[in-house]
């Protein structure tokens, strides 16, 4: 059997495209993705800290030992202005609170805090979300 010069180069010419198409669809194992997929979220945790939905944010520094009386007085300070407070620990160590405060009764919350005097209302319906973010204070190096 003779071949034309024209029909040799179109046999070779379909040989290799399906040379290629074939290598296409050879299947390669998935890759693995167990360690990237945990240390992606690990390093997320570190590195993100969680969106504040609250309307304000408070910092407060409390001496060494003294974080949960610290927390207590502010739930008290919240539940004293007629809102209510509910406490956690975030990522960073801290001692969150997050506080429900009535509108017109904000300013008296957070002179509280700073253990000062203000007079309260009767609570409004008007709400402020606010977190409260408590952690220990450093310590000052003392002069030598």
């Amino acid at each position: 059997m003779r071949f034309s010069r024209s029909t040799l180069h179109s046999l070779a010419l379909a040989g290799c495209l399906a040379g290629i198409l074939g290598g296409c669809h050879k299947q390669k194992p998935p890759p693995s993705i167990d360690g990237l997929s945990a240390a992606l979220e690990r390093s997320a945790e570190q590195t993100l800290g969680a969106p504040s939905l609250a309307n304000e944010q408070i910092d407060l520094a409390a001496k060494p030992g003294q974080i949960d009386a610290q927390a207590a007085e502010v739930l008290q300070a919240a539940s004293a202005a007629g809102g209510v407070g509910i406490r956690s620990l975030n990522a960073q160590g801290q001692v969150s609170i997050i506080a429900t405060i009535p509108e017109n009764n904000l300013d008296a919350f957070k002179a509280r805090l700073r253990h000062a005097k203000a007079p309260l209302e009767k609570p409004s319906s008007s709400t402020r979300l606010i977190e409260i973010l408590i952690e220990n204070a450093t310590p000052t190096p003392s002069p030598p």
